[in-house]
């Protein structure tokens, strides 16, 4: 009996999902040896392809096709998707290969006549599309991934498609969405090296948002009971990724790569100097961001050979 292709047999092909979407602020969930997972046959994928589950997903049971889009249906052999977007707008990851997701494809947009599962990188967002629309969740999730996606791939927005786009069956999903305004959110995500969203966190009884403002640099915005401050801008350097900002030792930190390709580092001490912004203590890193930035609490490692240490005045700080 032929067996199918399983974990052991396949080479992935696009082994960077999983650190691609994770760089654009996705969360995401691995799900199994999903780089050794997929089905037979050619897959160069220059697109990415939106469809919904038809399942009805809830708080208590986000993901409630994601059995099925790893291991398919008797009629149709599993993966069904490069990944599920559950309620909650997690990434599951499922397969870095090709997949049983497009079927045969008409043309759309760049997008020509073809085998779609050897042109596209699907996500099955979670959803059953008849009395239950998409979460804003997995709205922004597909957003950031698709962008972060169609970035690594070097191709625009355009390159998006929905499923009832591109079938030659008459499938409508993912229904309730205008495609063409989920296609320019994606252009303005991918204009803004990743979005002008940011990342919030928590500072004493201070809760705040670091994020790209409208002139490409750092803005950090606070909101207290104690006080209403906003430090518009934080640094004159552009950026071109998303911010990450937490609390460490009782100073904020604030992280992003620059459009340099350096990481660039902001930091703060203290309530006593929150209303200038020149209690605003920076540097621009001469680390080379070639890969992408993990954080844990107190801890960031670089994927590039170079380190660099500068001094604030009061001791070396190491990225």
């Amino acid at each position: 009996m032929r067996r199918r292709p399983d974990q052991a047999d396949l080479m992935a092909v696009i082994p960077w999902l999983a650190d691609v979407l994770r760089s654009a602020g996705v969360q995401v969930v691995e799900e199994g040896n999903w780089q050794g997972r997929g089905v037979s046959g050619s897959f160069n994928p220059f697109g990415v392809l939106w469809h919904h589950t038809a399942a009805r997903s809830s708080p208590s049971n986000p993901a409630p096709a994601l059995n099925i889009v790893i291991n398919g249906r008797s009629d149709l052999q599993g993966p069904l998707a490069h990944a599920l977007v559950d309620y909650n707008g997690v990434f599951h990851i499922v397969s870095a290969n090709r997949c049983n997701h497009a079927g045969a494809a008409r043309a759309s947009g760049p997008i020509p006549a073809g085998d779609g599962n050897t042109m596209l990188i699907g996500w099955e967002i979670d959803y059953d599309g008849v009395n239950q629309q998409m979460t804003a969740a997995q709205y922004d999730a597909s957003l950031r991934a698709t962008a972060a996606v169609l970035t690594q791939l070097g191709r625009d927005s355009s390159y998006a498609r929905g499923h009832r786009e591109t079938s030659t069956t008459g499938k409508i999903d993912p229904s309730f969405i205008d495609l063409d305004a989920m296609r320019s959110d994606v252009a303005a995500l991918m204009a803004n090296g990743g979005g002008v969203a940011g990342q919030a966190y928590r500072y004493l009884d201070q809760q705040h948002v670091a994020a790209v403002g409208a002139t490409g640099t750092l803005t950090n915005l606070m909101w207290s009971p104690a006080t209403d401050k906003v430090i518009q801008n934080w640094g004159s350097s552009k950026l071109a990724g998303r911010p990450i900002g937490y609390t460490h030792n009782g100073q904020q930190h604030v992280f992003a790569r620059s459009s340099e390709n350096t990481i660039s580092h902001w930091w703060q001490v203290g309530m006593a100097i929150w209303n200038t912004s020149s209690g605003i203590r920076a540097r621009i890193r001469s680390v080379r961001a070639c890969g992408r930035v993990d954080r844990l609490p107190g801890i960031h490692m670089l994927s590039s050979t170079g380190i660099s240490s500068t001094s604030s005045g009061a001791g070396p700080m190491v990225s």
